[in-house]
């Protein structure tokens, strides 16, 4: 059973570059705003970008579900459809219908955004997120784990992210369609 929870990034937004002012000049009596930081330019950087938004947010959001049982299952209609969204409604029914409950956090290993075909309708992109599940423990109403001692504790997934009628939403609308276990070496975990 693989249960994916909370994000925490790999990568880290170090934010815009401080300005620096130098001591003007009297004719030089213009100030420099400051720089913003680069926006992405092309079609693919903005899926890109808001794909990796979703990808995250969706793990902490199956975090959220799985550690707190009152949470609505319709929360993942935000995050996903299709295939995905029937297969993890139905895990966490069952998971809470067995008094289960998850502690700890997923955290994303490495996210890869593989292919991408931006040009039909649905738009179509596969993302590879290495994830490691080190913190995370599934146990009954007694606190007991259930988790086996030799599940990985990371591993390799590919999701398909898919965006119905691109042009009403051009950075949101992303939806997880469908996920599938990797079968090659994990990544290291830091």
């Amino acid at each position: 059973m693989l249960v994916v929870a909370a994000v925490s990034a790999c990568t880290s937004d170090p934010g815009p570059a401080p300005s620096t002012t130098a001591n003007a000049s009297p004719s030089a009596s213009r100030s420099t705003p400051p720089s913003a930081p680069p926006s992405p330019s092309s079609e693919s950087e903005v899926a890109a970008t808001s794909i990796e938004r979703l990808i995250h947010d969706y793990y902490g959001v199956m975090d959220e579900l799985g550690q707190d049982p009152s949470q609505p299952l319709t929360r993942l209609e935000e995050y996903a459809e299709s295939v995905e969204l029937g297969s993890q409604q139905r895990l966490y029914e069952s998971e809470r219908s067995d008094g289960l409950h998850q502690t700890g956090d997923t955290r994303i290993a490495q996210l890869v955004v593989r292919g991408a075909n931006l040009s039909t309708d649905p738009q179509t992109v596969e993302v590879d997120v290495c994830f490691d599940v080190s913190a995370v423990d599934i146990v009954d109403a007694n606190g007991a784990s259930v988790v086996t001692p030799d599940r990985p504790e990371v591993g390799w997934i590919r999701h398909t992210v898919v965006k119905r009628h691109a042009d009403s939403d051009p950075t949101g609308g992303w939806r997880v369609s469908s996920s599938q276990d990797l079968e090659q070496p994990p990544c290291a975990a830091r």
